[in-house]
């Protein structure tokens, strides 16, 4: 693999990351990127004064009911999630392992309340041994319950970069998910494409091309998606062309705004040689129709952050006379400094604030008839934005502009343009 194979699977790497932040940040779906799906499942809680307050008063009122009814283990279970949450993992323990020995068979929510205090624990041989206890039924609760337990550890172990292990874990969770056709069965989904590419990423860097290859291969029994494609092409590229040139079929149909045209080219050129050399005169030829398609919707449809610029020429905020409402001006120009007229264009302009994004403006620009001419620079554009002390933004504590464009509509837009903003 060359340095420019190299460099192009990285990018592709880097892609993908920023495919899942943008996700994250609109709230929509990949991963639980869907909105943070690596996070620890059980994460300490920062109480405060008030808090502890709200919490000591309620494990004195189920401590004197779980004295008055003996027997009744749920009281016990209730009390150790209380004393969870005051991080009092001691208590907590002893709670549930009173509650185990109270409850009648069948019963599973101590056992989950236990073996999930020893995930957070980090002792994950201990948490497995209670739950491979819990004898398979067709209760539809133990079974999601089931499923919960290994996200969560397949979560943790993910957090350790323990992949080969995680990915484990994430396919037991989707057995269980499945077996009760439960929607959770995405989330177990995506972990275990994302274990597989960060697998693959490592193989990829100790230049394990076979066993990157089957990493992703393997992915897609799970879930066919652009970028495990994508990848698969680059990989398979001085492999087998063939099939390279197959996966980037694939790629160019679902999210042609992934790819690098220049490898697409190098894979096309490697097919027509191969068939020329074949004597397949038909092929040949069929090849070198879909290279000129290839060259022909890159030179319409493509375009990179060095074929355009965005020129702020005005940005500031303004506050109305009360300070309670807050209003951005931006006015900008386009410039176009590609080899070819833009016939279309779309920008997108995203506020981003703190850890969240917001579209706050959006349009369709130019047209065959009225494009903006290579080199040339075009008139100037300008929107508003206005928000109140009742939304997020206006308390949040950095502000930032972010611009992106395409060709087509449904093509992924490319960040051109990021400038921070400064109200006061």
């Amino acid at each position: 693999m060359n340095k420019k194979e190299v460099f192009e699977y990285i990018r592709t790497i880097l892609i993908s990351l920023l495919i899942a932040l943008v996700i994250a940040s609109v709230a929509t779906a990949f991963s639980k990127v869907i909105a943070e799906h690596h996070i620890k499942m059980l994460p300490k809680i920062a109480n405060t004064a008030k808090d502890d307050e709200i919490l000591k008063a309620l494990i004195k009122k189920f401590t004197e009911l779980s004295d008055k009814n003996p027997g009744d283990y749920v009281l016990n279970v209730k009390l150790g999630n209380l004393y969870e949450l005051m991080l009092d993992e001691k208590n907590a323990l002893r709670q549930y392992k009173i509650a185990i020995n109270k409850a009648p068979y069948g019963v599973y929510s101590p056992y989950f309340g236990l073996a999930n205090l020893y995930l957070k624990q980090g002792k994950y041989k201990e948490a497995l041994a209670i739950v491979k206890k819990l004898k398979n039924t067709d209760h539809k609760p133990l079974l999601v319950a089931k499923g919960d337990f290994y996200m969560n550890l397949g979560d943790l172990l993910w957090q350790d970069n323990h992949y080969e292990q995680s990915v484990k874990q994430y396919k037991v969770a989707y057995f269980y998910y499945k077996k009760v056709d439960s929607e959770k069965k995405d989330s177990a989904i995506i972990g275990i494409l994302d274990c597989y590419n960060k697998i693959a990423d490592e193989d990829f860097k100790k230049h394990k091309i076979k066993a990157a290859i089957e990493s992703l291969e393997t992915a897609l029994l799970y879930k066919e998606t652009p970028i495990v494609y994508y990848k698969l092409a680059i990989l398979y590229k001085d492999v087998n062309p063939i099939i390279a040139n197959s996966y980037m079929e694939k790629t160019y149909k679902m999210d042609p705004g992934l790819i690098n045209f220049d490898i697409y080219e190098e894979i096309l050129i490697k097919l027509i040689r191969y068939y020329y050399l074949q004597s397949q005169d038909i092929k040949t030829e069929l090849y070198h129709n879909k290279l000129k398609a290839i060259r022909n919707f890159e030179k319409r449809y493509v375009i990179t952050p060095n074929d355009i610029k965005i020129n702020i020429k005005k940005l500031r905020v303004k506050n109305n006379l009360l300070h309670s409402k807050q209003t951005i001006q931006v006015k900008f120009n386009i410039e176009n400094t590609s080899k070819s007229d833009f016939n279309t264009l779309f920008i997108t302009t995203n506020l981003k604030y703190d850890h969240n994004s917001k579209t706050i403006y959006s349009e369709k620009l130019y047209s065959k008839k009225k494009p903006l001419k290579s080199r040339a620079e075009s008139e100037e554009y300008s929107f508003k934005y206005t928000y109140s002390d009742k939304d997020e933004i206006f308390s949040a504590k950095d502000l930032e502009l972010e611009f992106y464009v395409s060709k087509k509509d449904n093509m992924r837009k490319i960040p051109v343009k990021s400038v921070k903003i400064e109200r006061f």
